[in-house]
């Protein structure tokens, strides 16, 4: 899936009223700074697809900076369409290993807005 395509998707979730939450590794920090492009994209990415499962609440100007954000990593990253898949599809199924009944609980629940606004400018 596309950053585009996502954040449109994205952004229509967000008006009907739900998505961010994930903590990546038990902690919440900026994704990015001393991580590849493609940590950053798939810290957005978890943060997204967190949210939409878990149904925390996001604002459109948050959901918008979200999918630009996506935007500039997945550019950093210089994935091609195929790659930029198949690492969605890794954090999809690391999503799912995990649970979403533990990433909407406990930590991940409480880390919410401390892991959004570290990630989204």
């Amino acid at each position: 899936m596309g950053a585009d395509r996502f954040l449109r998707v994205f952004s229509r979730t967000t008006l009907v009223g739900a998505l961010v939450a994930a903590f990546v590794g038990g902690t919440v920090g900026r994704a990015g700074a001393e991580e590849g492009g493609e940590e950053t994209l798939k810290t957005l990415y978890r943060i997204a697809i967190s949210a939409e499962m878990c149904g925390f609440p996001m604002g459109q100007r948050e959901a918008t900076n979200l999918g630009k954000a996506m935007n500039r990593a997945l550019a950093e990253t210089n994935l091609s369409p195929d790659a930029a898949d198949a690492l969605y599809r890794d954090v999809d199924a690391a999503l799912e290993a995990e649970g979403f009944e533990k990433i909407c609980a406990g930590d991940g629940a409480r880390n919410y807005r401390a892991l959004l606004a570290a990630n989204i400018r």
